[in-house]
């Protein structure tokens, strides 16, 4: 009796330390929980007027994006320039699905090891129509380490942390992905560098403008490529068009204004194919180019000697007769 009398007091004893834990569980985990925040930023991005981006100290100044109907404009200072595709809409994306994963620090002294100092972390800031603030975040650093696939052949992926935290909040929120990668970049990073684009299949004749009567005129026939009323080497035409087809440029040379007509120029006509006009300028120095584009037109570049040769081939790049040895 003595034996079934311990017996079930220690199944009671067991019940109660049973009951407190999970009571302990069920009150303290969403105190816990709680401290980690489900969304870090949200707003209706349809409000957003305008998007100030601060780099970090050594990737230059602030610039902002402002809306200008149909779209945006991205500026610094005094030049105002077209954004480069989709910037607007990945930032959108790239900020309101941010989830924070954990609390990594809840003092400014963590900030530092985290990026998120001033001068270290790159901040993004949301108004609306009206300069009121609507989200402002700072992003820090990230980490990464391999994460193992077993679809990737033995292969192992990557896996990025990055750290950020509110403006005007203390706390440091860990979460996935590259976010600083994302943010990288100043300015002229975020800035269309369209120099020409175009379906090279539907190219049908680029007339070459060059110095000293060495113009000429690469067409397309029923019969094939003629250049100067040659035959053509139809494999350096189909490099040469793939080539120009989509090129960006390199070197913003904002404020750039010609002296003189340009030295060389291609004009570039086709079906279904607005004609586009590529003209280079010499610099100063006579050392340099300066590129720019009837597709872009308020923008120039600065090419190298490489850039110059992909777009302005000489006619006995293109010729039969001249096209063995001539490839560069």
């Amino acid at each position: 009796m003595s034996k079934r009398f311990d017996n079930k007091k220690l199944l009671l004893v067991l019940a109660g330390l049973l009951a407190v834990l999970l009571l302990t569980l069920v009150v303290r985990t969403p105190k816990k929980r709680s401290t980690i925040r489900e969304k870090l930023v949200d707003f209706d991005t349809a409000s957003v007027g305008r998007i100030l981006i601060t780099p970090r100290a050594e990737e230059g100044k602030q610039f902002e994006f402002f809306r200008e109907d149909p779209g945006w404009k991205v500026k610094q200072d005094n030049i105002v320039a077209v954004p480069r595709k989709n910037a607007v809409g990945n930032i959108f994306q790239e900020i309101l699905g941010i989830r924070p994963q954990s609390l990594a620090a809840v003092g400014r002294a963590e900030w530092e090891n985290f990026g998120l100092t001033d001068s270290l972390a790159t901040r993004i800031r949301f108004t609306d129509k009206k300069g009121r603030t609507l989200s402002d975040i700072m992003i820090g650093r990230f980490t990464y380490k391999p994460v193992a696939n077993p679809y990737a052949g033995g292969r192992n992926d990557i896996s990025g942390t990055s750290y950020v935290r509110l403006a005007d909040e203390e706390k440091v929120y860990a979460v996935d992905g590259f976010l600083a990668l994302a943010f990288s970049g100043g300015f002229d990073d975020w800035r269309d560098r369209t120099l020409l684009r175009c379906n090279d299949s539907e190219i049908t004749k680029i007339s070459f403008s060059l110095p000293a009567d060495s113009s000429f005129v690469l067409t397309r026939t029923d019969s094939g490529w003629t250049a100067g009323n040659q035959p053509a080497d139809s494999l350096n035409v189909r490099e040469y068009l793939s080539s120009v087809s989509f090129l960006n440029g390199d070197n913003f040379r904002d404020g750039f204004v010609p002296a003189a007509s340009p030295g060389y120029q291609i004009a570039i006509e086709g079906n279904n194919l607005l004609s586009i006009t590529v003209k280079c300028y010499r610099e100063e120095d006579g050392k340099g180019f300066v590129i720019n584009s009837s597709q872009n037109p308020s923008l120039y570049f600065s090419a190298d000697r490489g850039m110059f040769d992909k777009i302005f081939r000489p006619l006995s790049y293109f010729t039969v007769s001249s096209s063995a040895g001539k490839k560069k």
